[in-house]
């Protein structure tokens, strides 16, 4: 017959217990979901995607409602396929944008419903879409005076983007000798 004191019976229970809360921890960190979730797929296409990568969150006014299953290349634009809860209904006219959690954060897509009469179906597609904002073309745009323009205005002249015109150049007055 086997002979176990109190404390051998504890740390037992307590090397198990431990055993769980880690099997637990890594399969949630490794987005493994132990139940399906009930989603729909639809899709977007992005001329510029960043650094958005497959499982990044899909927020709506900062909630998550669906991950990003697929990334791939169409007609040289950026198609993402996302799965998106299934109770939430989204108008035909909702806009997806790239963006990021904080100044260097991890990328997710937005969504913006909008306020059209008809639903977007399940695999529809959103046809309205805003790419992800380059940091590196904004940072040189303002540090340099409009090098590596192309950014997300378009306007070469910081000035120019708030609506005022930019100074007239000055002539210069030629000197006799």
């Amino acid at each position: 017959m086997l002979d176990y004191t109190r404390t051998e019976i504890v740390a037992g229970i307590f090397v198990v217990g431990g055993l769980l809360a880690l099997a637990y921890l890594s399969i949630s960190i490794g987005g493994l979901k132990i139940m399906p979730a009930h989603t729909y797929a639809i899709s977007a296409r992005f001329s510029n995607i960043g650094d958005l990568k497959v499982r990044a969150p899909i927020k709506l006014a900062g909630v998550t409602v669906g991950q990003v299953r697929k990334i791939r290349l169409a007609n040289y634009y950026a198609e993402v396929e996302m799965a998106v809860d299934q109770t939430l209904v989204l108008p035909e006219d909702t806009i997806a944008s790239i963006s990021t959690a904080g100044l260097l954060g991890e990328s997710y897509v937005s969504l913006s419903p909008g306020a059209a009469d008809r639903n977007l179906s399940p695999a529809g597609r959103i046809t309205h879409t805003e790419p992800a904002v380059n940091v590196v073309d904004l940072i040189s745009k303002y540090a340099f005076g409009g090098a590596g323009s192309g950014g997300a205005s378009g306007s070469s002249d910081h000035a120019t983007s708030k609506g005022t015109a930019p100074p007239a150049p000055q002539k210069r007055k030629e000197q006799s000798p």
